[in-house]
Parts: structure tokens; C-alpha cells; sequence
């Protein structure tokens, strides 16, 4: 893995933590601060960015593989290693929490079917679940997306031209037949603009490494795509809407632009966040994404039982700022500790010993 992606990848989760942590500390609820909830309030942006990334890494990582169905079941197995013990862990973690606790056993009403449906990652109805489609653990239908191109390229291993049948008669026959099978495979969630940026994502690998020469100038891609990022972020900030309908695309040819050029860069010998510290919430960045969410809830409640809100803005930024703190640590512990070493096991079973994760 490239050290520039790794930081890119921290740096995407951190925004994704920064959005939701300033809309809690924004609520009534908490410290009623709305400014609190403005300058990160393109944070979202970060999980374009996972995307787009996604693509990149699994096409890098398996373009050997592609049309040699023997491969599959190697590939399958380290996509199941990589995704399903950690949100398993947490998942579980975040459900015995709301159903030990009587102030938060009102959160849930999930029968048998949903929880299972849940704990697997099939997509789901949101009008049966509510939230984002994704019951207990509300980022993860960023996951169902991710499980849904894991299962897609797994057709491009077997045979290109079956994968390429594959897209097609799964949109056109979606698009004809509209129908739910109680599987909770909708028309809105194959629909969505973030598919697109899987594809996105395997382009930029499919040409970076088609370029058998080292570029003059890497640093332009990066260029554009950050300014290109930063044009639609100022567009959220500011509440425009003029990029509203295209911002997710917008958002995923920036990170494009911004991928590439961290990969032409770090070829040409230049690393963009090398440090220490960004590669370790690089690596723990998944960890981070899943545990955010319910930690931020469970702090804010604490910080509110021992009156930090009394302190008005004072109070919300100590809050705010031990919050993050606290994030960062138990996902950099979490992973240390017990994501890898899972990980790492599995790998060690399951494939081989060679195989690691950062």
C-alpha cells in the first residue's frame, strides 16, 4: 500500500468524524452550538473519497487474478477476512450496548430477519429501518455498497466478458423490473451515483499503471483535484446547492485526480504524509469509520451528565476536542490490538502466512 494513500485514507475517515461530531455537539441536546456544525459540514465527502479508493485498491491488487475463476475463492476469502470480523465485532459490541442500557433500548426494534440482514450487509429498505438503510451501525451502508462491488469484481476473476454481461442484465433488468424480493435489493440503492465511483476508481488504476513512464509534473492531478475538492466543499459550506445534484461525482473525480497524483508522486520518490501518526490512523482508518458513530453518541451523553454544558462554548470545544482525541486512540488501539491480530490469524488459516495487514 502506498504511504500517501494511507494518509489520504486518514484523513477521510477524520473528516467523516469531524461531520458527525459537530452536528452532535450542534444539537439542542447537547450544547445547542449550530456554528459548531459548520466547517466540517462537507465531511461526507470523505466516504466519495473510500470509494474511489476501493476501486483503486482492489483492481491493484487483483488485476493478476482477473479471468482466472481459480483465483476466486483466494480473492473471496481475503474480501470476507478484510470486512466482515471487524463490523461483526462492532456491530455486536454497539447491540448488547443499546440493549444493556435502558436509556438506549428504545433505539432499536429490529426483529430476527433485519438484525441477520444486517449483521450479513444486504442492503435494506429504509423504509423499514429508518436511518440510511443500515440498523445499529448507521455508517454501514457504505458497507453494503462495498460488499456489492466485492461481488461484482468477483465475476471479473471468473471471466471479463461474464462481468461485463453481469453489469448489464443486473441495471437493465433492475431498471424494467422494479419490484422488491424481500432480499432488500432496491431500485434507489443499485440506482445510486456511488456505484459509479467503484469504476471510477478501478480507471485510475487501470491507468496509472498503464504509464510506463514516471510523470514530469505528478503534482498537477493533485493540484486540480484538491481545488476541484475544495469548489464543491465551499459549494456544502455555504449551503449553494448549484453542485448539488452532481456533487458525488464531482467528489469522486476529485478524489480520482487526488489518487492518481498521490501514486505518480510517491513513485517519483515524494510521499505526502509519511508520518507516523497519519499512517497509524491510516491503518486503523476502518476501525475508526465503524466505532466513530456510537462512541461520539455515548460521549456526548457523558460530557452533558457532568455539566460540561454549563460552560457554553468553552465547555463544547473541550468536549469536542477529547471527543476526537478519543476516536483517534481507541481506533489506533482497536486496531493494534485486535483488528490485526484477527486479521492476521485468519490470514495465517485461511491463505497463507505471507499475507499481512498494515
Amino acid at each position: 500500500m502506498y504511504k500517501s494513500l494511507q494518509a489520504g485514507r486518514a484523513i477521510a475517515a477524520i473528516l467523516v468524524v469531524l461531520y458527525h461530531l459537530g452536528r452532535v455537539i450542534a444539537a439542542e441536546k447537547y450544547f445547542g452550538i449550530p456554528s459548531l456544525a459548520f466547517p466540517f459540514s462537507f465531511g461526507t465527502s470523505g466516504v466519495e473519497f473510500f470509494f474511489v479508493l476501493s476501486g483503486f485498491i482492489i483492481l491493484t491488487a487483483h488485476r493478476k487474478d482477473i479471468s482466472k475463476p481459480l483465483h476466486l475463492k483466494k480473492y473471496l476469502l481475503k474480501r470476507l477476512i478484510r470486512i466482515y470480523p471487524t463490523y461483526i465485532i462492532i456491530f455486536l459490541g454497539v447491540y448488547l450496548l443499546t440493549q444493556l442500557t435502558p436509556s438506549l433500548q428504545h433505539i432499536l426494534h429490529i426483529d430476527g430477519i433485519l438484525f441477520l440482514k444486517s449483521l450479513l450487509l444486504f442492503p435494506q429498505l429504509e423504509s423499514l429501518v429508518s436511518g440510511l438503510g443500515a440498523p445499529i451501525l448507521i455508517v454501514a451502508w457504505t458497507l453494503q455498497y462495498e460488499v456489492l462491488f466485492y461481488a461484482y469484481f468477483s465475476f471479473l476473476i471468473i471471466h471479463k466478458k461474464l462481468s461485463i454481461l453481469v453489469g448489464m442484465a443486473l441495471f437493465v433488468g433492475v431498471g424494467f423490473f422494479s419490484y422488491d424480493l424481500n432480499l432488500t435489493t432496491s431500485v434507489p440503492f443499485l440506482y445510486q451515483q456511488y456505484i459509479l465511483l467503484f469504476i471510477v476508481g478501478m480507471a485510475v488504476s487501470r491507468v496509472a499503471f498503464s504509464m510506463k513512464q514516471k510523470m514530469i509534473r505528478p503534482q498537477l492531478p493533485l493540484i486540480i483535484g484538491l481545488m476541484l475538492f475544495a469548489l464543491v466543499a465551499i459549494d456544502t459550506l455555504f449551503n449553494h446547492e448549484s453542485l448539488k445534484n452532481i456533487e458525488i461525482i464531482l467528489y469522486g473525480i476529485a478524489s480520482a485526480l487526488i489518487i492518481f497524483g498521490l501514486v505518480k508522486l510517491e513513485e517519483n520518490g515524494r510521499i505526502f504524509g509519511g508520518s507516523n501518526l497519519l499512517q497509524q490512523v491510516g491503518n486503523a482508518s476502518y476501525a475508526l469509520y465503524l466505532i466513530h458513530v456510537p462512541l461520539i453518541s455515548v460521549l456526548a451523553k457523558v460530557a452533558i451528565k457532568i455539566h460540561l454544558n454549563q460552560f457554553g462554548i468553552i465547555g463544547a470545544l473541550t468536549t469536542y476536542f477529547i471527543i476526537l482525541f478519543l476516536c483517534l486512540t481507541c481506533s489506533v488501539l482497536f486496531h493494534r490490538h485486535i483488528e490485526k491480530p484477527i486479521i492476521n490469524y485468519l490470514h495465517l488459516k485461511f491463505i497463507t502466512s505471507k499475507n499481512r495487514v498494515a
